[in-house]
């Protein structure tokens, strides 16, 4: 409820709190508007809504207007469920009337009614409420006057308004002798203590029940707009001047927080649908500002978080606001001109992305919204996960290379995995030379362009066309050779035979475009010709480019080189733009060709390899490659290879388009896993990819992606046996476990010899770091000898191997079962394994005398195999 300030008069609005759609506003009279629906426009007839437009959903109708009223200052609505609208009135001559606007209802009888104080105490009543739990009870606060109460609380129903002999009524509960009562508030889940400020000074919790011992009093000047949070029954809120301040019923010494605004506050209300959220309004202001107070509950230095919303359109100052008591964040406001608008203020949304690509946030405060990565909608997200999922279940990157380009739709991932299928085969062939430490080489690799000192040396060729006349200059040597393997250019453009395969692969593909510009980069106008006139069966305009290309003429400055160099522009196919913007060419940069972006990356290396010089091709190859590398493109793996470049690329390339997928299995297929394992970066991401396999809870697929990659190293062992007396570990080191094995090996090879040597020096019998003797077997009273771990042995003949003890697993020996250690940790008793074993067989307590330990009997495993 608003409580005015000062003499001006103003407008003031407020939702009913038991109607839905019914709220009134009072200024110089009163008004009740009914909310509805906003009729939708119909194409026969324009139905223009009626009433005032709140939003572009509702519209208010006015249903009764009072105007009987003069000098208002307080306004509150009857609370009682299922009654009709019923208001009492605060006076500035200290009366409160009752105005149901001509409505029947069970308290018509309060109808024109007045109650107050008499006229010889007259005094402006300041603000006035109805109890939210006791509807009968209705409390006024007034100004001073030194011989009566500020605070008076009346009974409406019990207590008759006017006495027969026409005096006035006594209120049920008076308080305040004396005092100012600036406003006043009922607590909700405490309907009998009444929340008070007074004297500008002060606010006060009062019980009505025994005022004089019940009184919780606090020294404040924010003795205005007193309001009692819904949810929270503790919390009271006030304001003064430019200050908010909220208070702690239960600590009311000093406030949880205060909110210093920039301009007078002339409002505050709680969200009664909201936990902890408080609107205030402030003088000549076009914003309702909104305070989160829920962090400042708990934090010890409280804090709120603020933010503003703008219910009205255009530069209209606000005079006041009102929540809506059921509906969730939704207000009404008012302008200082009496415009009205109905507004919805949009939650701060608590939005969660699960591992499972499903999307959720908070709707207000008892709904969720779902989007699930099967709606429609989800589609538009571009959520790389959904790829990366398919891509798992399908198995990508598990298999071969060739299988990872058919697996994924995107064409640069596509164009990866098949140049690393070519790379592999040319390399395994011999015909393009690798290194370990960079097992797929790429363009710069073998060109040497990615050395500092670059050692690229070509032997410049003038070579004749084959069908017509004249020469092209073109440059040779093993380095370009090689590149043009890795763009499967690999073939003898000197043997026409060979040429002819590769041009009847593209033509059966209907690459018919891309078979003439290869055939006429390699210098065979008729094989291009007759290429275009076989695509002309599918593309009928080919014909025409063949018939173009039949007048070709070597000469710089003949009709056809000018024309064609004018109209190549308009051809839609790059590979055609490519082939005129060659055959047109007056200069040796060929830069029309290389930047002509429609023609994959391979095509154009191939022929700058063949036409550029030696620093031409690069200076072209630095700039595209860092080009693709500032851009995290991996078609520059193409020219980069498996280099320490790769790493950077991916990274960017990671950054772009978060596929931790395609990144991962890239780094495990091309970089030897010595260098994986070791660089943090590289192992962050696989370990991130197996992470989210385990998330989407697609085990085979991560153990399948562990075998087949072998990318998960042995783990080290963190189980070992320590020794009772110094807590050490009895098992011998790696170096011990080694000259042990010499030792047996020297031993073995002394009695083959027919030298007898009694020692053992695997079998000990006390810990080797105190001296202290190793427990005995409770059976065969034989020290438990040997440590359990694995021995490395040197690859020697099975006679040189002892077999009393061990046997052997990839080519280390390792003690049989029968001799690991086996005790009870119950009793600590326990011997050789098999010793064990046999005793169980046939008894149930433990084999070592005086101990009743039921050992057998307490595990578990036992007790299922003996079902």
């Amino acid at each position: 409820m608003f409580v005015s300030r000062g003499e001006i008069s103003k407008l003031e609005i407020q939702w009913s709190p038991i109607h839905e759609n019914k709220f009134i506003t009072w200024g110089p009279d009163v008004r009740m508007y009914e909310v509805s629906s906003t009729i939708s426009e119909s194409p026969k007839n324009n139905d223009v809504p009626k009433g005032i437009t709140l939003s572009s959903s509702t519209v208010a109708n006015l249903l009764a207007t009072s105007t009987n009223h003069r000098y208002v200052k307080c306004v509150d609505i009857y609370p009682k469920p299922d009654s009709e609208i019923m208001l009492a009135i605060g006076h500035a001559n200290g009366k409160v009337t009752f105005c149901t606007f001509g409505l029947a209802n069970i308290n018509n009888t309060l109808a024109g009614l007045e109650l107050g104080p008499s006229s010889r105490f007259a005094r402006q009543c300041n603000s006035i409420s109805w109890n939210p739990v006791n509807y009968n009870l209705l409390a006024c606060g007034l100004d001073k006057h030194r011989s009566d109460q500020c605070v008076q609380i009346w009974d409406v129903e019990k207590s008759p308004l006017i006495n027969a002999d026409l005096s006035a009524a006594r209120p049920f509960f008076e308080y305040g002798m004396g005092e100012t009562a600036h406003s006043l508030a009922w607590f909700n889940t405490s309907p009998h203590v009444l929340a008070v400020s007074c004297n500008n000074k002060q606010i006060r919790c009062v019980d009505i029940r025994d005022a004089s011992r019940s009184t919780n009093t606090v020294q404040t000047r924010a003795v205005y707009g007193i309001d009692i949070a819904v949810y929270n029954n503790n919390h009271i809120v006030s304001y003064n001047d430019n200050s908010i301040v909220l208070w702690d019923s239960r600590h009311l010494e000093k406030p949880v927080v205060t909110l210093t605004q920039s301009k007078s506050i002339i409002k505050v209300q709680w969200c009664p649908t909201r936990h902890n959220l408080l609107g205030s309004l402030q003088k000549d202001t076009m914003a309702i500002s909104l305070h989160d107070m829920q962090q400042s509950m708990e934090e010890a230095e409280p804090s709120a978080l603020e933010r503003t919303v703008h219910p009205g359109q255009g530069n209209i100052h606000l005079a006041s606001f009102s929540w809506h008591p059921v509906h969730e964040n939704r207000l009404l406001a008012i302008s200082q001109t009496g415009i009205l608008n109905d507004y919805w203020v949009f939650e701060r949304m608590t939005l969660n992305w699960s591992t499972t690509s499903n999307i959720v946030w908070t709707y207000g405060q008892n709904n969720l919204k779902f989007i699930s990565d099967k709606d429609l909608v989800y589609s538009s997200f571009e959520d790389v996960a959904i790829a990366i999922k398919m891509r798992a279940f399908s198995q990508y990157g598990i298999k071969d290379f060739a299988e990872n380009a058919k697996l994924v739709d995107d064409p640069v991932i596509k164009n990866v995995w098949s140049w690393l299928d070519l790379n592999r085969r040319v390399t395994k062939a011999g015909l393009v030379p690798t290194t370990p430490d960079v097992p797929f080489p790429g363009i710069k690799t073998v060109l040497g362009v990615d050395s500092t000192a670059t050692t690229l040396k070509s032997e410049l060729k003038h070579v004749q066309w084959v069908d017509i006349q004249g020469t092209v200059k073109t440059y040779r040597s093993l380095a370009r050779d090689h590149a043009l393997y890795l763009c499967d250019w690999g073939f003898d453009r000197t043997n026409g035979s060979h040429i002819s395969a590769v041009l009847r692969k593209l033509e059966n593909e209907n690459s018919y475009t891309r078979a003439a510009s290869i055939a006429i980069f390699n210098l065979r106008m008729r094989d291009a010709i007759e290429t275009l006139n076989k695509g002309a069966s599918q593309q009928p305009h080919l014909s025409m480019i063949a018939m173009a290309l039949s007048g070709y003429s070597p000469d710089k400055y003949s009709m056809w080189r000018e024309l064609c160099s004018k109209t190549r522009e308009k051809l839609t196919d790059p590979y055609l733009r490519a082939a005129f913007a060659f055959l047109t060419s007056d200069s040796d940069s060929h830069d029309t060709v290389l930047n002509e972006v429609g023609i994959p990356l391979e095509d154009r290396i191939a022929f700058a390899c063949i036409f550029l010089s030696d620093q031409k091709l690069i200076e072209y190859i630095n700039l595209i490659t860092d080009k693709l590398l500032d851009q995290g493109n991996l078609s520059a793996i193409f020219l980069i290879g498996s280099s320490p470049e790769l790493v950077p690329l991916l990274q960017r390339y990671l950054d772009n388009t978060g596929d931790i997928q395609t990144a991962s299995i890239l780094v495990l297929k091309t970089i030897p896993s010595e260098i994986v394992h070791e660089h943090p970066a590289m192992m962050n991401w696989i370990n991130s990819y197996r992470e989210i396999l385990d998330q989407w809870r697609m085990w085979h697929i991560r153990a399948k992606f562990d075998i087949a990659l072998k990318a998960v190293k042995p783990p080290p062992q963190n189980v070992f046996l320590s020794c009772n007396y110094c807590g050490k570990n009895i098992c011998p080191t790696a170096e011990e476990r080694e000259k042990d094995s010499e030792k047996e090996i020297k031993v073995q090879r002394m009695k083959d010899q027919g030298i007898e040597n009694g020692s053992n020096s695997l079998k000990f019998t006390a810990c080797p770091n105190c001296q202290s003797p190793l427990p005995r077997c409770a059976l065969c009273l034989a020290h438990l000898g040997t440590a359990s771990a694995k021995i490395p042995t040197r690859k020697t003949s099975s006679k040189q191997l002892p077999t009393n003890s061990a046997y052997m697993v990839n080519g280390q020996s390792v003690n049989n079962f029968s001799y690991w250690f086996s005790w009870c940790p119950t009793c600590n008793h326990g011997g050789h394994s098999n010793h064990i074993t046999d005793w169980f067989r046939n008894h149930l307590e433990c084999p070592v005398a005086d101990c009743v330990c039921r050992c057998y009997s307490l595990d578990s495993t036992s007790r299922y195999c003996s079902l």
